[in-house]
């Protein structure tokens, strides 16, 4: 089957203009809506040869269906289906164009921050949660699906459509049915796909975004699913808070895994960790703004003398000094007695003793000591610490048991010795009582 050719107009209303991706499936043309004046994206949809006629009918109207489908969905995050073109007997899909990347272009160049792999990965399980709303599954979630924009919009295409860009494929009696590192373990098992298996291959894209690779990208098809089928999930090394995210949405059964009311917030927390500004580091310099500029500052009043403001007794609740009696101005009050007028004069409630007013010479008289030519007082007498008494120290007990027990270690030593030398003097006292040397040089011992 031909593929279509450049400037051909579709349904004589979209004509084809470029080619901007290809995949197992199709291909996808930047078009111009003649009627409309806009541009579309239409995907020609192409089939693996080798299909008998009831296979490939089938497929086409599978594909009809799930695309009338889709195009109910309405949501920001979701490639917009415009219309459904049947033409030389296949159908043409016309969708919205988005001008953005792909998130599979993204890896490629390098390794996604998982605070921007979060916020993706929110968008598009928003895109999802609404699909499956409606009763539509994608059943083929994969970073080449994913499209980023230039302002940050994640935008999720080929809704329904089972198709593969850049990666093997998995076909069953002639249908692809998606890629195999992103296939969920209940479908590569042949079971029927749930909302629960599009999540898990959201997990698996996320995982791709933040370690470069599927968890379960292998060298072919069958060893992937066999990867799926039977071997754990490897801890991501570079997913940061993102790592529980994953791990809940990897998980092999799906009654385990994180639903899409679950796995959003903890999207959006960790989306968010990329927004806060980053507290400054230790070696970072810290600027201060200068309160007050050099040609600010009044030269005149720098040769002032600075005064403290004094607190209003009024303001702190003591209220006005009481006045000073008459007759108190030759007499020198102490502190005691001046407390015990003071406690009479106002109650109950004792009052600080008035601050002098320094104007007045006679209060000044009356509560500064009468002579400030006090004698000064005798040193004092230095007082050795008790580690340094010169009183001899009694022993304690256990010098006393220690000492004794020298004394009897030393007489037990002397007598051994004394033993050890009366024994040595008997034993030579004996050997000289032996008689006279033999034949031969040897010693004899006289019997008798």
């Amino acid at each position: 089957m031909a593929q279509a050719q450049q400037g051909h107009l579709l349904g004589n209303r979209y004509r084809l203009d470029r080619v901007v991706g290809r995949g197992g499936m199709g291909t996808v043309w930047q078009a111009y809506d003649t009627m409309l004046d806009r541009e579309v994206a239409v995907k020609e949809v192409l089939l693996p040869p080798g299909l008998s006629p009831d296979e490939r009918d089938v497929l086409y109207e599978r594909t009809f269906r799930e695309a009338r489908a889709s195009a109910r969905l309405n949501h920001p995050s979701v490639v917009t289906v415009h219309d459904v073109v049947n033409e030389g007997g296949r159908p043409w899909l016309v969708m919205e164009f988005v001008r953005a990347r792909s998130l599979q272009d993204m890896i490629d160049e390098g390794l996604v921050p998982y605070a921007r792999a979060a916020e993706i990965g929110r968008q598009t399980l928003e895109a999802l949660r609404h699909a499956h709303g409606k009763g539509i599954l994608h059943r083929d979630v994969k970073p080449s699906n994913v499209l980023i924009t230039a302002e940050g919009r994640a935008v999720l295409t080929d809704f329904g459509i089972a198709q593969v860009e850049g990666d093997s494929t998995l076909t069953q009696t002639g249908l692809v049915m998606g890629s195999p590192a992103y296939i969920p373990p209940e479908r590569a098992q042949g079971e029927r796909a749930v909302p629960a298996s599009d999540l898990w291959s959201l997990g698996a894209t996320l995982y791709a975004a933040v370690e470069g690779r599927s968890p379960y990208e292998r060298s072919d098809a069958m060893a992937s699913l066999a990867a799926v089928l039977s071997e754990p999930v490897p801890p991501p090394r570079n997913a940061g808070p993102l790592t529980d995210v994953l791990m809940g949405l990897l998980a092999r059964e799906p009654m385990y895994r994180l639903t899409a009311d679950q796995a959003l917030p903890k999207l959006a927390e960790v989306a968010e960790m990329g927004r806060r500004p980053r507290p400054p580091s230790r070696n970072q310099v810290r600027e201060f703004p200068t309160v007050l500029d050099e040609t600010q500052l009044d030269e005149t009043k720098l040769d002032e003398p600075f005064e403290r403001p004094r607190p209003n007794r009024a303001s702190i609740g003591y209220g006005p000094p009481p006045p000073l009696p008459p007759e108190a101005a030759d007499t020198v009050l102490d502190s005691a007695e001046i407390e015990v007028a003071t406690r009479e004069d106002s109650g109950s409630r004792p009052l600080p003793p008035s601050r002098p007013d320094p104007s007045d010479a006679e209060s000044r008289t009356v509560l500064q000591p009468p002579d400030w030519n006090m004698p000064p007082r005798p040193p004092t007498p230095y007082t050795p610490p008790p580690w340094q008494s010169q009183q001899p120290r009694q022993p304690d007990r256990y010098e006393r048991e220690r000492a004794k027990t020298i004394v009897i270690v030393t007489v037990a030593v002397i007598l051994v010795v004394i033993a050890v030398l009366a024994g040595a003097l008997i034993l030579r006292a004996q050997t000289g009582a032996l008689g006279p040397a033999g034949p031969g040089g040897q010693v004899t011992a006289s019997l008798a």
